[in-house]
């Protein structure tokens, strides 16, 4: 006889017999099986019929499918949630649905770890156990689709965003954050989406959402507890612990010991100084006691490999160095090689009478026990010996690698031991990197741009012999300089690549001063992008389980000084820096800086003679700039004079480094000219403040209709000509929240009067401000200034249009193909059409090259948590990915106008020294304008968008014009739609 269970296809499919029918019916509500079966047949037979009408309708050679968001309502999520919950509530005998509270219980065990901010979910229950098989705990009691049902008929969102979640796991989560969207911001709200985003696996966002539940409500249980989790899923656990030690001196029932039992695991197996510090000891102790006293898996750590180079070296003689024999083919078992143990073969095979003496001083030199000039006699004498091996390491034991770089190099190519083939690339890149701080190299021959990336060059080329195991100590190091130059550089993707994989094997390793190198590095690319939640868990994770070097806590309170004085936590930017200070040590130059800034609003007695101490103590091996601007920052606020004068001359210092593309000189240069304009802004002098602007950009400004525009912190300052070239400033300090993505309401209207009487206006926006949506109302035809130097002639020849649309999209993306682009060309124009796998950046770049006009169609998007945009395009062997650097190097000869039709194209990295951003770096190749949206687009309508905008321009309308009235007659036409005013245009 056949179960109901089987049943349930031709009960969704309506073919049951009217007697089984109400068998099933009566079966439903007790078989959580069938629930869950029910919404999945409905949603297949949906699409199956759906797909079959669209190819029905689509005529021959016609666009592919739209996409899932164009096409009818009742494919979106919500709307198919709305007709599952209708049927089975239907489906339900009457009166066998629980209520929604009922619904929400959970009997004696919770089945998330998570905690909810409703009262009825918050009582204390111990968490139920988890299939070791991994799979998926089922619903106790099945989803009530009625009591779903009735709360969303009530718009009872967050119940229904929890009770949806609750018995639906993963697969609810996006639903059950759309639903919390519709409620008012909140701490509730905020706690509740990081539970759902920690059941999503986005721990990032979840730690985002917790903290701002926080900020609204500190000390909040429920906040406070999915932060704890958060913070443990992103292998945090120091912070982790500290959160939920925090929880256990709540002393809420249940809840506190449960947080103590996570405290108690979260740090039994933390690494941390005590542990590496453990380890370094033993891996020296090699060079003294037998290597079978050795723990049995001391090779598996990475810097095992270190430890035994340095043991063969100091061996006194071949017996010695023949007891090392098992540690070799420990090691070597990594890879299936035999490099080390021919290596201690080869040693044994020496003469001791020779080589006995070197290998006792050079054990004195691992010791600390020779002075400069014995360490000077010992490499002369093992330079002489033909011994190779002790040639390399009293090199770097000396620190003598960068005189002796191509000996060095040659040793290492020579050994033919990949370990120093890296370690010769490692010091390369460190040369290359130093002359490219100095600002050229000795000869003055080569510009600080090009030893920067030949030192990125040196180590990227390096990483294919990491594929060789047992090489990770070396290759974490290679990819945390990789991280540390690209973050210099502002490369903030490549930056947190190279840190994540250098984190992953230094954990793999349990190698805490690799790891928190890396973290450090990645809190500095959290940093950079203005991501306080981020940056914070990373510096402090690092001080929750290395507490004893004061240098490192006095780094670590300066970089959260500076994180909370970005977000205008005053209070807790003053706690932080003084916390530095309480070290004895001397700020950092970046600490100055932070200091200097922070002094505006919160000064302390000493202040000055903190910085003046940074400038004392720098080294003389490097450029202390940073630290002579931060002390001009802050005497130019009390004695302008006085601060204008060393502010001057530190201008002149670098200007000619800057040029050569010194990036510390570059960022100093921006910043000296900040404080100069706020100081002359702030007392009136706005002739001056022009000047300054137009001295920094290095060309002419224009002589009417400009704002120019730039924010710093706290400060505000806008200067404006009007249609007659009248200057009129505007400077403010009294702002104490940071500004928001969209900068509506920034410009008042007292600036925006003169302006009025502009056909089109020019803006010069200093970054952070450049690129932002909002700076001017909707009304006005504006564009972005992006570039100095004089606007490119109008392109010689026949016009030559480019578009690349229908591009094939990576088969691991998960994006919507888009529809079918209708190119808007020219009478006289050429017409280029690029599409599907031929789209890949090199031949998009290349055929752009040769351009006047380019329409660029795909999808844009954010590179999660370093905040760079890009194009996706056809794969190649460089991957799918056009980035902003790729696009920079490019020469743009016929000066296109550009028109980026992607989502989000126009988004701009929060950086303070200079635009970086897709349309700043199309500019920076040639481009003579850029069209792009801060935000989501919908192909459809900006094909007719776009298309009618250069339509304008071809009638003769400058852009900005052009742009505005199609923008204004979308609105009359009652078209009004979120993107419009989102499309900005850089010129």
């Amino acid at each position: 006889m056949a179960r109901p269970c089987d049943n349930v296809e031709l009960f969704v499919d309506g073919e049951l017999p009217p007697a089984e029918a109400e068998v099933f019916r009566q079966h439903l509500p007790d078989c959580a099986g069938c629930q869950r079966a029910i919404p999945n047949l409905i949603q297949f037979r949906y699409q199956a019929s759906e797909h079959v009408r669209l190819v029905g309708e689509r005529p021959s050679g016609s666009a592919p499918l739209p996409a899932p968001w164009r096409r009818p309502a009742a494919w979106a999520t919500a709307a198919l949630l709305g007709v599952l919950l209708a049927v089975l509530a239907v489906l339900q005998r009457p009166g066998s649905a629980p209520g929604t509270d009922e619904f929400l219980a959970q009997g004696s065990e919770r089945r998330m770890e998570q905690r909810f901010s409703l009262r009825e979910l918050d009582q204390y229950r111990p968490l139920a156990g988890t299939h070791m098989s991994g799979e998926p705990q089922a619903s106790a009691s099945g989803a009530s689709y009625e009591a779903l049902s009735a709360l969303e008929r009530t718009q009872d969102f967050q119940k229904l965003a929890i009770a949806d979640v609750l018995h639906n796991g993963r697969d609810a989560a996006k639903r059950a954050l759309e639903a919390l969207d519709k409620l008012a911001p909140s701490p509730e709200r905020e706690s509740d989406r990081a539970a759902i985003l920690l059941e999503q696996g986005d721990f990032i966002a979840a730690l985002h959402a917790a903290d701002a539940a926080l900020t609204g409500r500190p000390r909040m249980p429920q906040a406070l507890w999915n932060r704890g989790l958060a913070l443990r899923e992103l292998q945090l656990p120091g912070m982790a612990a500290q959160v939920f030690s925090e929880i256990a001196s709540l002393r809420e029932p249940g809840w506190a010991d449960e947080a103590a039992g996570k405290v108690v695991e979260l740090r039994r197996a933390m690494p941390d100084r005590r542990g590496a510090e453990a380890l370094k000891e033993l891996g020296t102790s090699l060079i003294d006691v037998p290597a079978s006293s050795i723990p049995s898996d001391f090779h598996l750590r990475p810097s095992a490999r270190l430890y035994f180079y340095d043991a063969i070296r100091t061996a006194p003689n071949a017996e010695r160095v023949s007891n090392l024999e098992p540690l070799a083919r420990k090691l070597d078992a990594r890879d299936g090689g035999r490099v080390l143990q021919d290596y201690v073969e080869r040693v044994a095979r020496a003469d001791f009478k020779r080589r006995g003496p070197l290998a006792r001083d050079y054990k004195k030199l691992v010791q600390g026990r020779l002075s400069r000039s014995q360490q000077e006699q010992l490499l002369a004498q093992v330079r002489a010996s033909g011994e190779d091996d002790l040639l390399l390491g009293t090199l770097v034991l000396m620190r003598a690698v960068p005189e002796h770089l191509e000996l060095f190099e040659a040793k290492a190519t020579a050994s033919r031991d990949p370990w120093f083939v890296l370690t010769a690339a490692w010091f390369r890149a460190q040369k290359d990197w130093a002359q490219a701080q100095q600002g050229s190299s000795p000869a003055g021959t080569e510009r600080a741009g090009e030893h920067a990336e030949r030192a990125l060059r040196t180590l990227a080329g390096a990483l294919p012999l990491c594929h060789t195991p047992g090489l990770d100590y070396r290759c974490t190091q290679l990819r945390i300089d990789l991280s540390t130059y690209s973050t210099h550089l502002h490369r903030l993707e490549e930056a947190r690549a190279y840190a994540e994989e250098g984190l992953t094997l230094a954990r793999r390793g349990g190698e805490w001063f690799l790891e928190r190198a890396l973290l450090q590095n990645l809190a500095q690319v959290a940093r950079m992008v203005n991501d306080g939640s981020l940056a914070r868990a990373y510096y402090g994770e690092v001080l929750a389980r290395d507490a004893e070097d004061p240098d490192l806590q006095r780094r670590l309170h300066q970089h959260l000084a500076d994180v909370a004085w970005h977000e205008l936590r005053v209070d807790e930017a003053r706690r932080e820096l003084d916390a530095a200070l309480a070290t004895g040590l001397a700020l950092s130059p970046s600490g100055a800086f932070t200091l200097a800034d922070l002094a505006r609003l919160k000064s302390a007695p000493g202040d000055e003679s903190h910085l003046q101490r940074v400038l004392d103590e720098a080294p003389k091996t490097s450029n202390p700039w940073v630290a002579r601007h931060a002390l001009g920052r802050f005497v130019i606020e009390r004695d302008p004079a006085r601060g204008r004068a060393l502010l001057g001359d530190l201008l002149q210092q670098v200007e000619g480094p800057a040029k050569e593309g010194n990036s510390t000189a570059r960022r100093v240069r921006a910043y000296n000219f900040t404080s100069l304009l706020f100081e002359a802004g702030q007392r009136g002098a706005h002739a001056e403040a022009l000047n300054l602007l137009e001295r920094e950009r290095g060309s002419p400004l224009p002589s009417a209709c400009l704002l120019a525009a730039t924010v710093d912190s706290e400060r505000t300052l806008l200067l404006v000509l009007d249609a007659q070239g009248a200057l009129t400033g505007y400077f403010d300090a009294s702002r104490r929240q940071p500004l928001k993505q969209r900068v509506d309401g920034l410009v008042p209207e007292t600036v925006l009067t003169p302006l009025r009487g502009c056909r089109q206006v020019e803006v010069l926006a200093r970054p952070p401000l450049h690129g932002r949506a909002g700076l001017l109302p909707s009304e006005f035809a504006w564009s972005y200034l992006t570039r100095g130097g004089e606007r490119p002639p109008p392109p010689a020849g026949r016009p030559r249009h480019l578009v690349v649309s229908e591009v094939q999209l990576p088969k691991d993306r998960e994006l919507e193909r888009l529809n079918a682009w209708t190119p808007g060309f020219g009478a006289d124009e050429e017409q280029v059409l690029l599409s599907g796998a031929q789209a890949t950046p090199a031949r998009v770049l290349a055929a752009m090259e040769d351009a006047t006009e380019v329409d660029l169609v795909t999808h844009g998007e954010i590179t999660p948590h370093s905040s760079a945009s890009y194009l996706v395009l056809a794969p190649d062997v460089g991957g799918p990915e056009l980035r902003g650097p790729r696009v920079r190097q490019t020469s743009l000869k016929r000066a296109p106008f550009v028109v980026l039709a992607a989502c989000k194209a126009a988004h701009t990295t929060y950086a303070v020294h200079e635009p970086l951003s897709l349309p700043a770096e199309l500019l920076a190749a040639g481009a003579r304008g850029v069209l792009a949206s801060t935000e989501k687009l919908l192909d459809k309508e900006v094909n007719v968008f776009f298309n009618r905008v250069r339509e304008h321009m071809r009638s003769g309308l400058p852009p900005a014009v052009a742009l505005r009235d199609e923008r204004e007659a979308w609105r009359r036409a009652g078209r009004t739609r979120d993107w419009l005013d989102t499309i900005l245009l850089f010129e």
